[in-house]
């Protein structure tokens, strides 16, 4: 019923009828005085009076266009895949820092420090990198045009399939002579909660009296995912993040549910700029609990929770509609996590650490200096994480 509905309410708003008759005639106006008739038709002054619109509320937020949505809608419902590699944004283009073994893309040739240059022919510069990334995605089984320029300034032109990349949540697992077990958490999917569990009880078993957990580059996922990771180190029913909508009693708190028994042992976790989402869930709520320190560098600040809402004339609008809560209350949105202990890493140091994170152990130094251009480099967190880890009083190291 109309004056039940929270969106249609506004039919009884005089401010919405200001507003709206405002709009309508600057709408008028342009389109009829305009000097360039070609760009004041009144479908694209719409369009770009709501993408303004959004525009100005948060990053989050934005409209789509009929192609737009329809490419959306295509990608949410399609099983698009991709060729199997990890890219990164650098000055000097889009780099591979990563090439996953026995992919598309291994099987086709392309090697870790090559750039890409083209996508289906057409050049990628200007392109942020979630555009590109799309740009190689497609259905599974399709072939791919790619070009790329090794250090070197080599060409290459190649066709990569498209396949399904199955990649584990967990990697670079590691136990040092000191007894601090290390590992990655690369991504939050419906799977990690039970790889994370495994890794850390294996580290245990082996060992391992402290724990090092890297969520740097790791954009999120999944909040069930992060619920369960989190939940490994709290005691059932203790709060880990709240989700709060516009209205006051639009909440929902989400509490550690895990029937097996959770860890005591101590805890860092190492975050960037590149942590976000569900890392920032993970990371955020055992640090103001006082169960683990952060260090690194802030990070992202992305706790919102955007909803997608159909227009007419087949447009799409994505609105953020919640924000994620902390246990002490407070918002990680565009504030990002702040670590306890700040250790900056540059982007050109950071994109070393990236290449030779998965190429250092195949190759000796000489090699790994001919192919990539420069000596493997100290990773200054992760001394730092170690340093402070060592200092930190051991509790309970057990896992069931």
């Amino acid at each position: 019923m109309i004056w039940l509905d929270p969106t249609k309410q506004s039919f009884f708003d005089t401010n919405y009828w200001n507003a709206l008759f405002r709009f309508g005639e600057s709408l008028r106006v342009t389109n009829a005085l305009y000097v360039d008739k070609n760009k004041s038709d009144y479908s694209q002054l719409a369009d770009h009076a709501i993408s303004g619109m959004t525009s100005m509320l948060d990053r989050h937020s934005s409209y789509y266009t009929p192609s737009e949505y329809k490419s959306f809608k295509d990608d949410t419902h399609r099983r698009y895949v991709g060729i199997g590699v990890m890219i990164r944004k650098v000055s000097d283009g889009v780099l591979i820092t990563r090439v996953f073994s026995d992919g598309p893309a291994e099987t086709a040739g392309l090697i870790v420090g090559e750039y890409i240059l083209k996508v289906e022919g057409n050049s990628i510069a200007g392109l942020d990198l979630a555009e590109v990334s799309s740009r190689i995605k497609g259905e599974e089984n399709t072939l791919v045009d790619i070009t790329v320029q090794s250090r070197k300034e080599v060409v290459r032109n190649m066709q990569v399939s498209r396949q399904r990349i199955n990649i584990s949540s967990v990697e670079g697992v590691a136990l040092d002579e000191n007894g601090t077990g290390y590992l990655r958490l690369v991504q939050f999917t419906s799977r990690s909660g039970d790889e994370f569990r495994e890794a850390i009880t294996s580290l245990i078993n082996k060992g391992a009296e402290r724990l090092i957990i890297d969520l740097r580059d790791n954009s999120g996922g999944l909040l069930s995912a992060a619920i369960e990771v989190a939940g490994c180190f709290l005691p059932k029913g203790q709060l880990i993040v709240s989700i709060k909508g516009r209205k006051t009693d639009d909440v929902r708190n989400f509490k550690a549910n895990s029937s097996k028994s959770f860890l005591e042992t101590p805890v860092v976790f190492l975050m960037n700029g590149g942590s976000a989402s569900a890392s920032e869930i993970v990371g955020g709520a055992l640090s103001v609990l006082g169960r683990a320190q952060i260090i690194g560098e802030q990070s992202f600040g992305k706790g919102s929770v955007q909803t997608i809402f159909p227009l007419a004339n087949d447009s799409g609008l994505r609105l953020t509609t919640a924000m994620y809560f902390l246990p002490d209350g407070s918002t990680i949105h565009e504030q990002g996590i702040e670590p306890k202990y700040l250790v900056d890493c540059t982007d050109e140091n950071e994109t070393k650490l990236r290449i030779q994170r998965y190429s250092q152990e195949l190759m000796d130094k000489e090699t790994f200096e001919k192919q990539f251009g420069f000596l493997p480099i100290v990773d200054v967190q992760l001394r730092k994480a170690e340093e402070v880890i060592l200092k930190m009083n051991q509790l309970k190291p057990t896992l069931d």
